[in-house]
This record gives structure tokens, C-alpha cells and sequence, in this order.
């Protein structure tokens, strides 16, 4: 498998550098987007990568961040007529798609159009789901977020080697060590109080109040991301949904106090053979 970062940014804030999370996954003649957050299709002809071969896109949840490029991608597949793809998504990612491809159809109107839209198909991958994706087995469980979404981290397997994505959640040990047990790669969600406390400079009382609870309450320290990795004993572990002040030898600094083993910080066009 070789993963490409068409995405690595978080969403709170507009990242000149990033675009949103999105992950793409070839293996064999297979092409995969592990989510599509907004601006992924730049970061995608950046890296030279052929959206007109992806045949499957898996969503680890339904945040903008993470999600809301797929209605390009429809719209260019539309117009470019490529082929179908099948969604794979936790709860409502059905009704999420079903209004993607509404807006989607705005934008052609000759007859591939109708074909082309009931030639999509969505397979809800619930907690503790597992399938074969184009070739890949994934496993799928749920990591906490947001209260009102459903959440889900992915390991991916194939010709023995193995991919674990976090998704966006909480510090989980007890769901993601088990899920990440001895993986190759994990690719885990990180921030800093660093840049917690860069980012919050100037704000009101109980705006900086709402930032840091928000952040803290639904997102993951560097540090522990790295006792995951330690925990797990995974080869290496890459850091990303990074956010706009973040300085990536902090990210490492932090991850480091935990684990001992490669650590890197995912940038837009960072491509890995796992």
C-alpha cells in the first residue's frame, strides 16, 4: 500500500499551507480516498495523482473538514465522466451523500449525468464492521468526538502490511492500542498546548474558555498519540490534522516523550510505501 497526504490540516481555521484531511490509498490497481476534505483535489494534482481512477471513498465521519470535497470530486467525475464511485461511511453518511449528489447534478446537465448519479453506491460501515475495499481488508471501530456524530478509526491490511488511521478523537487507548496492535504505520491525529496557547493570544475570556474546551474536549495531545504508538508497538507514527500555528518539531517534541520510534508530521504530497 502507498499512502498520499492529500490533506493534512485541521479544520478550525483556514491553512494556507494544508488542505483539509484526506488520505489517498493505492494498493494493486486500486485507488482509495480515505476522506475528502475541502481543497484535497489541488493537493491531489499536486501530487500527480488521477482522480478519475478512484473507485472507492471511505469517511471516517461527516465534519466538513473531512467530508465536504466530496461534492467536488462528484461534480468533476460528473463532467469528466469517470467512473462511479461507492461511499463507505459511518451513520447518515447515506442522507450526507444523497444531498452531495444533488449538488453535484447542478453543475451537468447531458444525458451521462443520470447514469453516472445511480451508478454511486453508499455501504454504512458501522462499529465493528469488516470488509474487503478494493482489495484491502478494513476494520472498523468507533473512537470518541463529537457527541453527536458517529466516529470511526480504520485499519487497513494487505500483503502483510497494515495502515491504522484515527480519524479525529479523543486520547482512546482502550479502543485505538487494540485496533493499532503492531501496525506498520498509524496515522493518529495530533495537536500542542503550544499552539493552543498561540492560538487563543488576544481572544476574549470566554472565547479562549471555548477554544480550549472545544479542542481539548474532542482532539488528541501529540503526547498522546505517541503513548498509542508506544502502546501498540506500531513502526511508525505520523502526526497530522495539524493546525495553522503548529510548529512540526514541537508536534515531534511532544510525541516523543512517549515513543521511541520514527515519528513524522504528515504535509500535503508526504507520500509513505507501508
Amino acid at each position: 500500500m502507498r499512502i498520499t497526504f492529500c490533506g493534512s490540516g485541521a479544520g478550525a481555521a483556514v491553512n494556507p499551507r494544508r488542505g483539509a484531511s484526506s488520505i489517498h490509498l493505492a494498493h494493486g490497481d486500486a485507488r482509495m480516498l480515505v476522506d475528502t476534505g475541502p481543497g484535497f483535489m489541488e493537493r491531489m494534482a499536486d501530487s500527480g495523482l488521477d482522480p478519475d481512477l478512484v473507485g472507492d471513498v471511505v469517511f471516517s465521519h461527516l465534519h466538513f473538514d473531512h467530508a465536504m470535497g466530496v461534492v467536488e470530486l462528484f461534480s468533476r467525475l460528473i463532467v469528466r465522466q469517470g467512473r462511479p464511485v461507492t461511499v463507505y461511511g459511518p451513520r447518515d453518511t447515506d442522507m450526507y451523500i444523497e444531498a452531495a449528489l444533488g449538488f453535484a447534478q447542478v453543475n451537468a446537465t447531458n444525458d451521462f449525468v443520470r447514469t453516472w448519479l445511480e451508478g454511486v453506491s453508499v455501504e454504512l460501515t458501522r462499529p465493528g464492521d469488516e470488509r474487503e475495499i478494493g482489495g484491502v481488508e478494513v476494520r472498523s471501530v468507533e473512537v470518541p468526538h463529537a457527541p453527536y456524530l458517529e466516529c470511526l478509526a480504520r485499519r487497513f491490511e494487505a500483503g502483510g502490511r497494515s495502515l491504522v488511521y484515527t480519524g479525529d478523537t479523543t486520547y482512546a487507548p482502550e479502543i485505538l492500542v487494540p485496533l493499532a496492535d503492531g501496525a506498520d504505520v498509524l496515522v493518529h491525529e495530533a495537536y500542542t498546548e503550544s499552539c493552543l496557547e498561540r492560538m487563543t493570544e488576544g481572544m476574549s475570556e470566554s472565547g479562549r474558555a471555548g477554544l480550549l474546551r472545544g479542542v481539548r474536549g474532542t482532539h488528541s495531545r501529540a503526547e498522546s498519540a505517541g503513548q498509542v504508538a508506544r502502546d501498540a508497538g506500531v513502526g511508525t507514527l505520523v502526526l497530522t490534522h495539524i493546525m495553522p500555528l503548529e510548529q512540526d518539531w514541537e508536534l515531534v517534541e511532544e510525541a516523543r516523550r512517549a515513543f521511541d520510534g520514527t515519528i513524522v508530521v504528515a504535509s500535503d504530497g508526504l507520500s509513505l510505501e507501508v
